[in-house]
């Protein structure tokens, strides 16, 4: 199948761009009615392969070759995604190895713990080069155990298997000076990497002694964090499995002093209200409340009840996150603001607009690939 696209998306792909916008399709009635890789022409010249997906707003570039789509391919991009992260970001044992179409894999998502890997798929046809994807993890990387999930066709179920070792799903990794335990088939990935040069920076604001509160803590990523600086901490998730393993993580790293609360954020924290308890440090760290720029509004709305609510319990520092793709920066700031004047505290920003780890690549191309924010605040 081939695409016939205009003079504005073939100069956005020689200036890297690597997504096209379907309405930059001059033969839109060619378009097929089935995910597939098809070729993308210009002046019926050959400009690229692509993965096209009815029902997606863009066509992604898989290659600006005209090669097939095999086990050269993967191995090529793969080792040098991997190269990229062990020799110029000098990550070693866990880190994101591949990042979607910051590594010319569009629709893929790898993880690696050690000698596991755990990749989410988007996209049907990427499923079926998972064993030859396993392939090469193996030669390149001695990955010996790989999950995969990807969207069941027209439904939220997830697909799930296990190449490899199937009874070698667990690990330890280390995060500075934390230890964590992972399992493939925890959420998404298994654990949440993006944040781990956030956590890793925390730690030289806590004081023996803190009292913590870490909202959506998950498996407890801040909250061990503070807690290996002697700090006190209160955690909570809606998850009662992710504070089953949160405990697990505190236990891991011999720290006693603290508590996790299965319950949903909002009344957790309006019940600390009531009883006017305060924290020196409160970190907000929730899901995405928004997968649309429809749902925006409603996104910003929760967010800044949220924040409100919880700089109202703290007294000294505010972590304030969000991994809301389609939230960008100055509107996630101005909403942190707005939030300190109802809950009448003056914050001061401390540091830089913290973002994504460096292995989930931001290019100057596409900067729609960063979608984390994370702010540190001074309460007064």
């Amino acid at each position: 199948m081939k695409i016939e696209i205009d003079k504005r998306a073939y100069t956005s792909i020689k200036n890297f761009s690597r997504i096209i916008y379907k309405n930059a399709v001059i033969n839109k009635e060619d378009f097929p009615e089935k995910e597939q890789i098809i070729t993308i022409n210009y002046n019926n010249n050959f400009v690229a392969k692509a993965l096209y997906n009815p029902g997606a707003p863009t066509i992604k570039i898989l290659t600006l070759n005209d090669e097939e789509i095999d086990k050269d391919f993967f191995y090529n991009r793969i080792k040098e995604a991997n190269n990229y992260r062990k020799t110029i970001l000098n990550y070693k044992d866990t880190y994101r190895m591949i990042y979607a179409e910051a590594d010319l894999m569009p629709s893929i998502i790898l993880d690696k713990y050690n000698d596991l890997a755990s990749m989410q798929l988007s996209s049907t046809v990427m499923e079926n080069y998972a064993p030859i994807i396993f392939e090469c993890l193996n030669e390149i990387a001695n990955i010996n155990t790989l999950h995969v999930q990807s969207a069941k066709k027209g439904s939220k179920e997830i697909n799930s298997k296990i190449y490899g070792d199937k009874s070698n799903i667990e690990t330890i990794i280390n995060e500075g000076n934390a230890k964590f335990k992972v399992n493939l088939k925890g959420h998404k990935t298994g654990f949440f990497l993006d944040q781990r040069e956030n956590r890793i920076n925390l730690e030289k604001y806590i004081k023996k002694g803190d009292k913590v509160l870490d909202i959506c803590c998950y498996t407890g990523g801040f909250s061990v964090h503070c807690g290996i600086k002697g700090a006190s901490v209160v955690g909570v998730d809606i998850s009662d499995k992710a504070i089953e393993v949160a405990g697990e993580n505190m236990e891991l790293n011999n720290i006693q002093n603290y508590e996790f609360i299965n319950g949903n954020a909002f009344d957790v924290m309006r019940d600390m209200i009531g009883n006017n308890e305060k924290f020196d440090v409160v970190i907000l760290d929730p899901p995405t409340f928004t997968k649309s720029k429809k749902d925006i509004k409603t996104a910003l709305k929760a967010y800044s009840t949220m924040n409100t609510i919880g700089l109202k319990l703290s007294k000294r520092l505010f972590i304030s996150c969000s991994c809301s793709h389609h939230i960008d920066r100055e509107s996630f700031k101005n909403m942190v603001v707005s939030s300190s004047l109802r809950a009448k505290k003056e914050i001061m920003q401390i540091g830089d607009y913290r973002t994504q780890s460096p292995d989930h690549i931001i290019t100057m191309a596409n900067k729609n690939l960063e979608y984390l924010k994370c702010l540190f605040f001074a309460v007064r």
